[in-house]
């Protein structure tokens, strides 16, 4: 017959072990915390601890793409309010703003702003 055994967590500590159980596929809190506690293989905690830290490299990598990304989104968008804002005519600028709005990547944008910028940076990046 099963016995049950009372522990008591605070709920940082209940939160930290339902987000660790959520993570690990349990559906019940109990059979996580009863898993972990009985586990006896100490490699597999050492392959874990391994199996973790790739993942947070992997997503250390991730975030700083993004990063990169996100910067250079914003360059363009600095160029564009600064081109927009250099246009005299209502009328000009109602023509790039649709021209901008319909294109969809950050080279096209760049295309069609300064055309022989992208080609320069096209040219020195080794794209084709």
């Amino acid at each position: 017959m099963a016995k049950t055994l009372p522990i008591r967590f605070n709920d940082e500590q209940t939160a930290r072990l339902e987000e660790a159980a959520a993570l690990a596929g349990y559906k019940h809190l109990s059979t996580y915390v009863r898993d972990r506690a009985l586990a006896t293989d100490r490699s597999g905690g050492r392959q874990a601890d391994l199996d973790n830290w790739a993942d947070q490299q992997r997503i250390l990598s991730l975030l700083e793409s993004l990063e990169h990304s996100q910067a250079a989104n914003q360059t363009i968008m600095t160029i564009a309010v600064y081109l927009l804002r250099q246009s005299s005519t209502q009328g000009k600028l109602n023509e790039l703003r649709t021209e901008l709005s319909a294109l969809g990547s950050n080279g096209e944008v760049l295309a069609a702003l300064l055309p022989e910028l992208a080609k320069d940076i096209e040219r020195l990046s080794g794209e084709d």
